[in-house]
C-alpha cells in the first residue's frame, strides 16, 4: 500500500509539475515493478517475506496457482514500467501498456477458467487485481501524450 500510495503522489507531482516528480515516480514505480517481478508468485499465494524460500511454504499450492501467480507477476510488472514510462513521456511507453494489456487479459482468461473449475478466492484475487490494472492501462492508453508535460 505505501507503494502504490508514493506511485499515486508521483502521478499526481507530474500532473502539478511540482519539482523532482520524475524521481519520485521513478523510485516508487521501479520498487513496484521489481516487486512484482520477483516476488509476484509468493506474495500472490500470500506467502509472507520469511517464507519465501522454505519449501514447506508450497506444499498446499498447486501447479496452476504458482504459473497463474508468475504470469500476473510478470504482467503486473510490464503494466507498471508502463505506467511509469507514460508518466515521465519516454518512449515505448504504449508499446509496454499494449503487451501488458494482451498479457493481462490472457491472465484473466486463465483465472476465470481455474476459479470456475475450483471456486477459490486465489482467483478472484488475480481476476480483480488484473481488471483493475486492465483499467488503469487502459486509461493511460487513452490519455494524450503530453498530458504530464510542463506547459
Amino acid at each position: 500500500m505505501i507503494l502504490i500510495s508514493g506511485a499515486i503522489l508521483g502521478i499526481l507531482m507530474a500532473l502539478l509539475n511540482i519539482p523532482l516528480d520524475s524521481l519520485i515516480v521513478s523510485v516508487f514505480f521501479i520498487t513496484l515493478g521489481c516487486l512484482y517481478f520477483y516476488l509476484g508468485f509468493a506474495l500472490l499465494n500470500n506467502i509472507p517475506l520469511r517464507k519465501i524460500f522454505k519449501a514447506d511454504s508450497y506444499k498446499s499450492i498447486g501447479p496452476w496457482k504458482i504459473l497463474i501467480a508468475i504470469g500476473t507477476g510478470l504482467t503486473l510488472s510490464i503494466l507498471t514500467i508502463g505506467f511509469m514510462f507514460s508518466v515521465l513521456n519516454y518512449p515505448m511507453a504504449k508499446t509496454f501498456l499494449v503487451v501488458g494489456i494482451v498479457l493481462v487479459a490472457i491472465i484473466i482468461i486463465l483465472a476465470m477458467i481455474k476459479n470456475s473449475q475450483e471456486k477459490d478466492q486465489f482467483y478472484r484475487n488475480i481476476i480483480l487485481r488484473s481488471i483493475i490494472f486492465l483499467i488503469v492501462a487502459v486509461l493511460f492508453l487513452l490519455l494524450p501524450g503530453n498530458i504530464f508535460i510542463a506547459p
